[in-house]
């Protein structure tokens, strides 16, 4: 059985069919999901959603899109819902300069995101892109605050990166982007350790291959598992040990759930 360690299915092209994707869970082979916090009210959501429903769990945070707007009474209420057991962690959480969103605003509300998760004890879960240096050098500085795991989300960099980011021994999810056509991605999954690979879908996005067109959703992350394991030279079935086994540990999850 496969874990998707990233899902948005309280987006609104995926909320309202919310019981239906689930109740296809079991012919997809997915065991669970995490459903993760982009901002404040998806963030509550995330905390309802995983309530309702036992095979779903949550994480909470806000976004770099969302830096200019949280306040430090945000700040509270995420330390608030992470008091909740089913939230496994922060996130996500990070840089994105891909769009013209404030660089400052977003670099001081990772860092404060990163002392809550500390001082919660759980893991970060970080969304980058277009930002490799300025994170480098915000982990680098804030890596006494990061004790309790830290996985780097559809990871999108070089192999180079990871040897980079070394230091934090961090996880590493690839999703539908690794299916799509000429993509080269292959070196770079051979280049994480085993036992720190994960898979998602970040559903509705990166619809793999051969859905293309259609919207995302946990069942179809069995077409990422597929091509993990023709690029490591491995079976499915091992994909989904090792990727189980290891978003188990990341968020701090028994295997007796499943």
């Amino acid at each position: 059985m496969l874990i998707d360690s990233h899902a948005h299915l309280l987006d609104e092209r995926l909320a309202t069919n919310i019981p239906q994707i689930l109740a296809e869970y079991p012919q997809n082979d997915v065991a669970m999901s995490i459903e993760i916090g982009c901002d404040m009210q998806s963030s509550i959501g995330a905390v309802e959603l995983s309530k309702k429903y036992k095979n779903i769990y949550a994480v909470v945070g806000c976004h770099p899109f969302c830096a200019e707007q949280i306040t430090d009474n945000d700040l509270q209420t995420l330390f608030e819902l992470a008091q909740n057991e089913k939230v496994v962690a922060i996130g996500e959480i990070g840089l994105d300069y891909h769009y013209d969103y404030d660089k400052t605003a977003q670099k001081s509300v990772l860092i404060k995101q990163i002392k809550l998760a500390d001082q919660l004890k759980l893991p970060i879960v970080i969304h980058l892109r277009d930002a490799y240096q300025d994170m480098e050098n915000i982990l680098t500085e804030y890596k006494s605050y990061i004790n309790n795991g830290i996985l780097l989300h559809c990871y999108s960099g070089s192999k180079e990166m990871i040897d980079r980011f070394s230091f934090l021994d961090p996880y590493y999810a690839f999703g539908g982007s690794i299916t799509f056509k000429n993509n080269n991605r292959a070196e770079v999954i051979r280049a994480v350790k085993k036992d720190r690979l994960m898979i998602e879908t970040d559903c509705p996005y990166l619809t793999p291959v051969p859905h293309r067109g259609e919207i995302n959703t946990p069942n179809f992350l069995k077409f990422v598992a597929e091509r993990m394991a023709l690029d490591l030279n491995i079976s499915y079935e091992e994909v989904a040990k090792v990727t189980t086994e290891n978003t188990l540990r990341f968020y701090r999850l028994n295997k007796e759930i499943l």
